[in-house]
């Protein structure tokens, strides 16, 4: 599908799944590699602007949890959970991300991919709060005008509840990025994976020598 937003990983997710990838080359059948597909999985999906079809949902904030109102989440079955009798407790990770406006009026608007982390005890919350440098119970100011949604998580959210972010103006620091990566003007330090997504196992090419087995 065509792509309706260009993504940018935060530094500390990217260093993960820079990890992970590695992870899952060494053993493709292990939980490593099914964690990696689910995130391109997910990654493609806020590319493409498919959220619904994975619950998204925005966040709020409240005195338990920190302030993420300028955030939104989709939910990705990684591994099964089951509650105690025994009933499945749907998909088990998590990915947050934030929306801006594109750096031009011609350009795709931006997502910041923050976390991709466990739903259970609310450790997908507690890593996002972390990278965008937030505290539990401490409103931002300049986030005031956006409305909360209550409650955060359990089955009383509210039924209207909006799927995505809101659209944000683009911090300077990102625009500089994506200027950078564009080659308006590329900074020498600028890493060529600042944006997009974690790089793809590579296939090894097959051995057509005589001694190849089938």
């Amino acid at each position: 599908m065509t792509a309706r937003y260009h993504l940018i990983l935060d530094p500390d997710l990217r260093d993960e799944l820079r990890e992970l990838h590695a992870r899952a080359q060494a053993d493709p059948n292990g939980v490593a590699a099914k964690q990696f597909e689910a995130v391109r999985v997910a990654l493609s999906a806020l590319r493409e602007g498919r959220e619904a079809e994975f619950a998204g949902e925005r966040l709020g904030r409240s005195d338990n949890y920190p302030d993420l109102r300028d955030c939104a989440e989709i939910k990705i079955p990684v591994v099964e959970e089951f509650n105690r009798r025994g009933r499945p407790m749907g998909p088990s990770h998590r990915v947050t991300y934030r929306e801006f406006e594109g750096p031009t009026e011609s350009s795709l608007p931006v997502r910041q991919v923050v976390a991709f982390a466990p739903r259970k005890n609310g450790e997908i919350f507690d890593v996002t709060a972390n990278r965008l440098g937030r505290s539990k119970g401490v409103a931002l100011d300049e986030l005031d005008h956006l409305p909360t949604v209550r409650p955060i998580t359990g089955p009383g959210k509210e039924p209207d509840r909006l799927i995505g972010p809101p659209r944000m103006a683009l911090p300077p620091d990102m625009a500089q990025s994506l200027k950078a990566l564009d080659g308006l003007a590329p900074p020498t330090s600028t890493p060529p994976t600042t944006t997009n997504h974690p790089p793809a196992p590579q296939r090894q090419p097959p051995n057509r020598g005589p001694s190849q087995s089938r």
